[in-house]
């Protein structure tokens, strides 16, 4: 019994793929015989999971979309994905929409075996969102589950860790880390560890982290940053603002304050009509194009790059413009 009902669960969880599963395939997915393959698809049919069959060439049987939605079959990975895309849409969306991030949340965690409750409990206690705005134009950074639960029970543990980081350059080295708090901000996971061979607190961004391995050698007693949020917005924007300049915008600091992310820069206001913006980015052209955005009018102040960077959009936009 306990065997079948395996198989069936992952032929289910086959059929879940948007393909279409010929009957030899499934056969050697669950390594059994495409009889028992017709046998169990009739099984699901009968529990009212919607399968089709297609005939012809390249037919084979599929999960019927846009059905009432059955049993949902996920792994570890995508169920710690799932929880936190959830706990990101409970923090930010509206109160109807949390609500439901919420409910779903709860069933999900009630489903979960006692051995990923834990690590997904280690991941909530130890982590925490931060709102700093999106990084403009970066591409989407390749995030490891398994990385990031083992940083969580690090955290929880307050063991030392061992791994492989890669710098901004693209340098890899060893590092050996005292890991302390998981931060979320401009869609990324940062580390907030001690970095035993710098001899100081840092940020380290998780999709760069490598080979990491707990070790058993516990935590220094050390003295953590004072004001957590403050310490991990200095250091992303250290890395952020590889080049800096100054801007006149003309309107009022309510209009445009909201567009400036502590991790890019600080908005001063300079008169009742006028505020005083100065900001990074990875480089001048990146920080015009950003500067844009704010739809008002701008006066560069200083440094003459950035004048030049705008200059190289304006003349490209002029170019797409005179084209017919």
């Amino acid at each position: 019994m306990w065997e079948t009902s395996e198989r069936l669960l992952r032929l289910l969880a086959l059929l879940q793929h948007s393909r279409i599963w010929s009957a030899d395939q499934l056969a050697e997915e669950i390594a059994v015989t495409e009889r028992t393959v017709r046998r169990d698809v009739a099984r699901l049919r009968q529990l009212g999971y919607p399968v089709t069959t297609i005939h012809g060439a390249g037919g084979g049987y599929e999960l019927e979309p846009g059905a009432a939605l059955p049993p949902l079959m996920f792994d570890e990975k995508e169920a710690v994905a799932t929880v936190l895309a959830l706990q990101d849409a409970a923090a930010t969306e509206s109160p109807a929409g949390a609500s439901d991030a919420l409910s779903a949340l709860s069933k999900i965690h009630g489903a979960m075996p006692q051995r990923l409750r834990a690590a997904v409990a280690a991941l909530t206690n130890h982590s925490s969102s931060l709102e700093l705005g999106s990084l403009i134009g970066a591409p989407a950074a390749v995030l490891s589950i398994d990385t990031l639960l083992l940083l969580a029970k690090a955290c929880r543990s307050g063991r030392q860790v061992t791994c492989v980081y890669q710098k901004h350059a693209g340098q890899s080295s060893p590092r050996r880390l005292e890991p302390l708090h998981l931060v979320h901000t401009m869609n990324r996971w940062y580390l907030v560890a001690f970095a035993a061979d710098s001899g100081g607190w840092r940020t380290f961004r998780v999709d760069r982290i490598t080979e990491p391995v707990v070790t058993p050698t516990p935590n220094y007693p050390r003295e953590p940053p004072s004001e957590l949020d403050s310490f991990v917005t200095q250091q992303i924007a250290a890395g952020v603002r590889q080049v800096t300049g100054t801007v006149r915008v003309h309107a009022p600091i309510s209009e445009v304050a909201a567009w400036i992310s502590p991790a890019w820069g600080t908005i001063v206001p300079e008169t009742t009509t006028a505020s005083l913006i100065t900001a990074g980015a990875d480089s001048y052209s990146a920080m015009a194009r950003w500067l844009l955005l704010l739809d008002r009018p701008l006066e560069v102040l200083h440094p003459p790059e950035l004048r030049s960077a705008f200059a190289a959009i304006s003349a490209t936009a002029r170019q797409i413009a005179d084209n017919e």
